[in-house]
């Protein structure tokens, strides 16, 4: 979630101020996003900020909520993250199942062409779960992918899922290999499983 907050001089010649904060619970906050907007709007004004920001957002989404796992505000640290995978969340408006989508079934081909490891809920919102050894970079790509069929996800989200949690949900590995090599279609109560999590189910949905 992006906050905006107007300065009481506003609209005179005063600069936003805008916070990147996580979904989940509005007390973290993306930092280095933050800092990075900030540095980017900060010769702009009162509403031509927010035009240049929603700009600046359509262009960086699949990376700017990234956190470098050197940074010292990462949502997850030591041995938070112990017995855990990362994990790669694309979320869509919604994913419907059936031959007949064809925009659908092209993600679903992509995905086992680019042996991409994870799963899909369909619905609405719908949901790809990207997974190890995939990495990042797989899960932008496939992003790209998807935006070329005309399935546009809002962007790549970073989330730690707990490596038996995940392997029980039968995401990637060996499951997915016996599975010819397709994403693993998800069920709200299989996807709960691998979050382990309320709030981690909540966010992965987009749910606040």
């Amino acid at each position: 979630l992006l906050e905006i907050e107007f300065p009481l001089e506003y609209p005179s010649e005063t600069t936003c101020r805008l916070r990147a904060l996580h979904a989940s619970d509005l007390h973290l906050e993306y930092k280095s996003c933050t800092k990075t907007i900030t540095n980017y709007v900060e010769s702009m004004c009162g509403f031509e900020c927010v035009e240049s920001v929603m700009d600046w957002i359509a262009e960086n989404k699949d990376s700017c909520l990234i956190e470098s796992e050197s940074e010292n505000d990462s949502l997850l640290v030591g041995n938070d993250r112990e017995g855990k995978v990362q994990c790669f969340i694309l979320r869509y408006n919604h994913l419907l199942s059936g031959r007949e989508h064809k925009k659908e079934k092209s993600m679903l081909d992509v995905a086992k062409k680019s042996k991409l490891q994870g799963g899909l809920l369909w619905g609405s919102p719908g949901v790809v779960i990207v997974v190890p050894p995939s990495t990042f970079e797989d899960a932008n790509e496939y992003a790209s992918d998807c935006r070329t069929i005309g399935k546009r996800p809002d962007g790549v989200e970073e989330v730690w899922l707990r490596l038996d949690c995940a392997e029980e949900a039968g995401l990637g590995g060996l499951a997915q290999q016996k599975r010819g090599g397709k994403l693993r279609e998800l069920d709200t109560a299989t996807l709960r499983i691998a979050c382990d999590d309320e709030n981690v189910l909540r966010m992965v949905l987009g749910v606040h």
